[in-house]
């Protein structure tokens, strides 16, 4: 295997453009080109005939969803004592006794009672990413910032003998708040976060909700569910509510509408959750919990983006995947929080060090395992491509480069006596 990572590519493909030192190209349109030329190579491969990247699930029902990872579809054999035969795709005046499969709203079907099947597949060219340089902000320095979300910082300058009093700065100058707990001990304080619309301040028996462009606030017994896109719900014994603040005759409450009925996930301190709020992740007891499991993960701050669950703590950034962690880096400052996970920016996450307030990515520079360097060389080559066409430069010395680096490349693919026709109309 050639290992090698994301941004070894992009300096490789920008000495073969002649763009080195170049800024011409922001991070994001140099991820979107890194990602189509990787999409561009694999088409390639798959077309030469390069089964490198082929996985396989064996099916002996009639219907089975197709795997979350499927791309394209590289055969159907039926399996018979170790032997395979091929299964061709139902044609419309197959009946549903002839031996066939059909590819139909994610699924494969097969037809003619076949009892073991195998199916081969291509599955989804992995996402690429590497970091863009860490940025610093203009925050108050001496000030104790306690969450972020975007572009506004949470902070309090509260002692243990004051009521708590918070405070939101905007870096964009839109919102501004002064926000104290009249009757509050800072010691009942147990969580405190900051979303796009709420301040949210969890005492050992109420929540406390300051609706910042209404600049209105109140309180129920219940604790925080934020979504993916932000929006933030309560939970209360087991049950997801909806909720605004409301005014009447001076005085303010907390209107609630149930959504859905959770009692697996009832216990956290403070949930997060994909839009269609099938998929939960909260902390209790310092750590991350995914429905009655504990993930066994000391996280301070956790968001829900990508169909995982962000955390930040003490040491390092990380994600987490029903109960899979991965630790993306170890971290060197004091995290505050997540500005949110961003595929636009790269950004992720605000932290103090050196005493100046970063903006520090949280994507990692991705590992790339290509059975051998030519599929790097070709890769790089489609790469710069895309990168002098951006520029309208000459591509034609670079495009005969890499058509014998192809040519190269096929014909020392191997091939044996087992090797069909390529299937046409294989997408699902």
């Amino acid at each position: 295997m050639f290992n090698m990572k994301t941004s070894d590519l992009f300096k490789r493909s920008k000495q073969l453009a002649d763009f080195e030192g170049s800024d011409f190209i922001t991070w994001n349109e140099a991820i979107n080109c890194i990602n189509e030329s990787n999409v561009a190579l694999y088409e390639k491969l798959i077309n030469m005939g390069d089964n490198s990247f082929v996985d396989s699930f064996r099916m002996k029902d009639k219907e089975k969803v197709l795997p979350e990872n499927f791309w394209q579809l590289k055969g159907v054999y039926l399996w018979n004592n170790g032997n395979l035969q091929v299964i061709n795709r139902r044609a419309d005046a197959d009946g549903i006794h002839h031996l066939s499969y059909e590819l139909r709203n994610g699924s494969i079907y097969l037809y003619g009672n076949p009892n073991d099947v195998l199916v081969e597949y291509f599955p989804k060219p992995k996402k690429l990413f590497f970091k863009p340089n860490s940025v610093t902000i203009d925050l108050d320095a001496e000030k104790t910032y306690l969450d972020c979300c975007k572009h506004s910082f949470l902070y309090s300058d509260i002692t243990d003998s004051e009521e708590p009093a918070y405070s939101v700065v905007d870096l964009d100058g839109i919102k501004d708040v002064n926000k104290t707990l009249i009757g509050i001990e800072p010691t009942d304080v147990v969580g405190v976060w900051l979303t796009d619309n709420y301040i949210l301040v969890r005492t050992v028996s109420t929540l406390y909700i300051h609706d910042i462009a209404r600049n209105v606030e109140s309180d129920i017994d219940a604790f925080p569910v934020v979504s993916e896109n932000g929006e933030v719900f309560l939970m209360h014994d087991g049950i997801v509510k909806s909720f605004t603040i409301k005014v009447l005759s001076g005085s303010t409450y907390v209107d609630t509408k149930d959504i859905g009925t959770y009692e697996l996930i009832d216990g956290g301190l403070f949930y997060v959750c994909n839009n269609s709020m099938n998929d939960f992740y909260y902390l209790k007891d310092n750590t991350i919990w995914y429905g009655t499991v504990d993930a066994g993960i000391i996280a301070d701050k956790i968001i829900y983006a990508d169909k995982k669950c962000y955390y930040l703590n003490d040491s390092e950034i990380g994600c987490v995947e029903n109960e899979l962690k991965k630790v993306i880096e170890q971290t060197n400052g004091d995290n505050i929080g997540f500005i949110g996970i961003d595929e636009r920016t790269g950004f992720g996450y605000c932290s103090k060090k050196y005493g100046k307030y970063f903006v520090i990515p949280y994507c990692e520079d991705t590992e790339l395992n290509y059975p051998n360097s030519t599929y790097f060389q070709i890769i790089s080559y489609i790469l710069a491509i895309a990168f002098k066409s951006k520029q309208g430069a000459d591509i034609s010395l670079l495009q005969n480069e890499l058509a014998m680096i192809e040519q190269t490349f096929e014909e020392t693919l191997g091939s044996d006596a087992f090797q069909f026709p390529r299937m046409g109309n294989v997408y699902n």
